[in-house]
C-alpha cells in the first residue's frame, strides 16, 4: 500500500490538470477568499480522487479465486462490486470482489476486513472528526461547522451516532479496565510495580451533576484523577494530567468504575492520595471502601457555605454584624480552631429564625469534622478544594449535556459524557484508534 505505481501516479496528475481546467474554466476568483475556497476545492477533489485511485488498485490486486471463510472452507470470488464510503476527503466510490462461500452462503468483501470499512458507512477517521466536533457542540451545529470547515455534509443523526459511538467505546475500554482490576494475576503484577514509577502525590475528586434524561433528571456522576504542578509561593499550583471518567449510575456501581480508574493511574500505591469533594456521604463512603488509606478532605468552599446563612438570618440579611460573625467563624475554621466553630454555631441553635441554618451547619461539621483539619491539611501542602470535580461538572454536565432544549436518553446522554470526558482528558486518539467502520444515520 505504500508504493504508489507509475500508472496511479500519471492517472493522478492528470486528473489534478484536468482540475485546475476546470476551476479556471470558471469565475476567475476576485478576491484572496475567493481564491482560497477554489484552492480548497480543488484539493479536496484531488484528495478524493487520489483516495479513490488508491483503492481502485488495491481492489485489482485483492481477487483471487477463493479466499478462506470465517467458517472453516473456502468463499469463490463472484465478481466485482461497486461501493461507496463516506471520507474525510468526501463521499468515495470503491469497486472490490465480492466473495460467497457455498457451504455457509455467507458473502464477504475481503478489501473491506483489510482496510476497516464497510460501503456505506463512515471511515474511522471521519467518525472519530465527527465525534470530536459532537462531544464539543449541540449535533446540529456539529453537522454545520463540519461541512463549513471540511466539506462534508453530515446529518444531525450521523454526528449524535458518532460521538456515542466514541462513548461506547470508552465504556468498552472502561469493562477491560475494571476486568484487569480485579483479576488475581494482574493484581500480583500490579502490587509489585517499580518503587521509583509509583506517584508521590495523586488527588482523587468526584462529584455529580443533575442532567435532563427523558421526562426527569437523572445524576450524572463525575470523577477526576489528577497531580499537581510547580508549587510558587504566590498561588496554588495547577492541576495537571487531569484524566476524567463519569457515568449515570448508582453508587455501588459507580465505585467499580472509581477503583478501575484508580487502578490505571496507580492511585492504590500512591506514597500520598488525597481525595477533596463535598461532604455527600456517597462520595466518602466509595472512598472509604476502596482506597482506605486515602487523606479525605472536604473541599473549602463547600464547608464556608453553611456559614453566611446562619450570620444573615440571626443579624440580618449582609449586615455589619453578620459579616463580622462569619469572618470570624471562617476564620476559626481555616486556621483549625473547631471547637470554637461548633460553639459559634450551637450558639443559635434555638434562635427561630437562624436555628435551622445553625443544625444544618452543625450536622455537616460534626459528621465531617476529620474531613475540615484545614491548618493541619494547608501545613502538609495539600490542597483543600475540588476544582477539577466541579470544572467537570460544567464542562461534561451544564456545557454540553443541558443545553437549551436537550432532552437526552439514558444510553445516549452516558455516551455522549463519556466522550465528552475523554476529550477533556486529552485521549481521544487512543480511544479513536479502538474505532472500525460504522454506519451513516439518515
Amino acid at each position: 500500500m505504500a508504493d504508489c505505481s507509475t500508472k496511479m501516479a500519471e492517472s493522478l496528475a492528470d486528473v489534478v490538470k484536468q482540475i485546475v481546467l476546470e476551476v479556471a474554466k470558471g469565475k476567475a476568483p476576485r478576491t484572496l477568499g475567493e481564491l482560497e475556497i477554489a484552492i480548497r476545492e480543488a484539493t479536496q477533489a484531488v484528495r478524493q480522487a487520489w483516495l479513490e485511485m488508491w483503492l481502485a488498485e488495491l481492489g485489482e490486486k485483492r481477487s483471487d479465486p477463493e479466499v478462506p471463510c470465517p467458517c472453516g472452507e473456502q468463499a469463490s470470488y463472484v465478481r466485482m462490486r461497486d461501493g461507496v464510503v463516506l471520507t474525510i476527503f468526501g463521499r468515495v466510490s470503491i469497486k472490490r470482489a465480492y466473495y460467497l462461500c457455498p457451504h455457509c452462503h455467507k458473502g464477504q468483501y475481503p478489501l473491506d476486513a483489510e482496510l476497516d470499512f464497510e460501503a456505506g458507512q463512515m471511515s474511522p477517521q471521519l467518525m472519530s472528526l465527527a465525534g470530536l466536533v459532537g462531544a464539543e457542540l449541540p449535533f446540529q451545529r456539529a453537522s454545520r461547522l463540519i461541512e463549513s470547515l471540511c466539506g462534508n455534509t453530515l446529518s444531525e443523526n450521523s454526528v449524535r451516532e458518532a460521538t456515542e459511538r466514541m462513548g461506547q467505546e470508552v465504556a468498552g475500554q472502561e469493562a477491560e479496565w475494571e476486568a484487569e482490576s480485579q483479576d488475581v494475576v494482574a493484581l500480583r503484577r500490579h502490587d509489585h510495580h517499580p518503587e521509583d514509577e509509583k506517584p508521590d502525590r495523586l488527588y482523587g475528586s468526584i462529584d455529580g451533576v443533575s442532567v435532563p434524561v427523558g421526562n426527569e433528571w437523572r445524576e450524572l456522576k463525575i470523577g477526576s484523577w489528577y497531580r499537581e504542578g510547580p508549587r510558587t509561593e504566590e498561588e496554588t499550583p495547577p492541576a495537571k494530567d487531569i484524566s476524567y471518567y463519569c457515568d449515570i449510575t448508582t453508587a455501588d456501581e459507580f465505585g467499580s468504575l472509581l477503583w478501575a480508574t484508580g487502578y490505571q493511574r496507580w492511585a492504590d500505591q500512591a506514597r500520598e492520595l488525597i481525595f477533596v469533594a463535598d461532604g455527600a456521604a456517597w462520595i466518602w463512603r466509595l472512598v472509604s471502601t476502596y482506597f482506605p488509606q486515602a487523606v479525605q478532605i472536604v473541599d473549602w468552599y463547600h464547608a464556608v457555605e453553611y456559614i453566611a446563612p446562619i450570620g444573615n438570618a440571626a443579624f440580618g440579611e449582609n449586615s455589619a454584624q453578620s459579616r463580622e460573625w462569619r469572618d470570624q467563624v471562617i476564620d476559626d475554621l481555616w486556621e483549625g480552631r473547631f471547637d470554637r466553630v461548633l460553639e459559634a454555631l450551637n450558639e443559635w441553635a434555638d434562635h427561630p429564625q437562624a436555628g435551622q441554618a445553625a443544625y444544618k451547619a452543625t450536622t455537616y461539621y460534626t459528621n465531617n469534622r476529620h474531613r475540615m483539619r484545614y491548618a493541619d491539611f494547608r501545613a502538609k501542602g495539600y490542597r483543600i478544594g475540588s476544582g477539577t470535580a466541579e470544572s467537570a461538572c460544567k464542562q461534561i454536565g451544564a456545557q454540553r449535556l443541558k443545553v437549551a432544549g436537550a432532552r437526552w436518553s439514558e444510553q445516549g446522554a452516558r455516551d455522549t459524557a463519556k466522550a465528552r470526558a475523554t476529550l477533556l482528558s486529552g485521549h481521544w486518539n487512543s480511544i479513536s484508534s479502538r474505532l472500525g467502520a460504522y454506519p451513516l444515520a439518515a
